[in-house]
This record gives C-alpha cells, structure tokens and sequence, in this order.
C-alpha cells in the first residue's frame, strides 16, 4: 500500500511538471500546471518581448573560440552545450557560455513583426545570474559558417566542435533589457541582449535547422507586457 501511495505521489509531481506550446499546457496555462511555475502568470519581468525602442551599442566583449560541445534534447528543442572555457564580459563581470538554442518563429518581435528563426546563447556568472545574447535568423544567402553548425546538429554524434564566435557579429548594436526566461518556471533575473541585424541562411539551412533542432511546430512564447520605464 505505501509503495502505491509513493507511486502516485511521484505521478502526481512528474504530472505537474508537463508543460508544452499546445492545448492545455500551453504557455497561457504553465502557471496553472505546478506552484513553480506561478511567475509565468504573476511576473513583472516576463520574456519574451516586442521591442519598438531604439538599439544601441553594446557594452559586452566576447571571448569566444573553437569549444567541445554535446548536444541535448531539452524542452522541446535541441540544446547544445558548451564544455570548453568560453565567455563574454559585461562591464568587469564575466558570464561562461553555457548552450544555445533555437526558436521558431522568433520569441522577441520588433515593431509587432517576428523573424523566422531566433538562436539563443545562455551564459551564467558565478553568482548564478543569467544572461542571454539573441540573435534572429532570415532567409537569404548560404552560409558557410552556419554550415558547421548545421552538420552538427544533424549529425547522429552527440559530441562535436564548434567556434561561435564565427557567427556572432560582436560589434552589432543590441536592445537591453531585464526578463525571465521563457521557459517554465519562468525565473526573472535574466540579462537580455537582443542583436539588431539578422542573420543570413539559406531556405534549406533555414529547414535543417527547424527539422533538427525544433522537436514541436512550435517552440516560442507569446511576448509579454514589457515595463521600459524601469529602464
């Protein structure tokens, strides 16, 4: 009987947990899914974002180069994460690199309208703060550092390499702001620099990317209110 009665407290719990982009356990309903996730609902911070202000130059500096990385299937999409030393400075603070993801379409719009793809660098301080460089992606031209990064995700290895700093555009002007994670328990705290200038990738890469790294027909949040008078 008592091990019957953990099973189904362990159901219950595991039950709460279920979140998705669909139904009813979409992002309108996470905070009703499990107390964690109350901040979803009642957060003042909350990301995404429309952003109709202005970009800016960005005060980051980026030490990026060739790093081990190993692919994870996380909420919905394929995270990869970062193993060898690599960070950017925000003022005299230093964030590690820790995984990018991809969203589709892009979580963050400007001016009301999103973009089709938006890739997402988590990194993480010592003192356990997040901050996440975004950057979108757009048809266009192919590639060919993109190409790198495509063949490891497609690719039946779990383990690779890959230098980001081939594809971030470190001196493009960004919007900052203060958010959350979009995610549940959609956590507040979170550092976010927008980058202004998409990307370029082919249709295919374009596809690729989407049928490699996107497990749902949709892994993006709708934005949120967004307070700039606190910034």
């Amino acid at each position: 009987m008592k091990i019957l009665v953990i099973f189904f407290l362990i159901l219950i719990s595991s039950c709460k947990q279920n979140w998705s982009y669909e139904g009813s356990t979409s992002s309108q309903h996470w905070s009703e899914l499990d107390e964690k996730f109350k901040f979803c609902k009642i957060g003042y911070n909350q990301s995404p974002i429309d952003i109709k202000e202005k970009f800016s130059e960005s005060d980051l500096k980026f030490s990026y180069s060739l790093s081990d990385v190993e692919k994870e299937k996380k909420n919905y999409a394929l995270n990869i994460n970062f193993d060898t030393p690599n960070f950017l400075l925000r003022g005299k603070k230093k964030y590690n690199l820790r995984s990018l993801v991809f969203h589709h379409p892009s979580e963050h719009l400007i001016s009301g309208k999103p973009h089709s793809l938006e890739l997402q660098i988590y990194h993480k301080s010592e003192d356990e703060q997040w901050l996440v460089v975004t950057i979108f992606l757009e048809v266009g031209k192919e590639n060919s550092e993109f190409k790198k990064l495509i063949s490891l995700l497609v690719s039946k290895e779990n383990e690779g390499k890959f230098d980001l700093s081939k594809i971030v555009k470190s001196n493009d002007q960004t919007f900052f702001y203060d958010g959350s994670n979009t995610t549940p328990p959609c956590k507040e705290g979170v550092k976010w620099y927008v980058m202004q200038t998409p990307i370029e990738i082919s249709k295919e890469q374009m596809n690729q990317i989407i049928h490699s790294a996107i497990f749902v027909k949709t892994n993006s949040r709708p934005v949120q209110e967004f307070h700039p008078e606190k910034y």
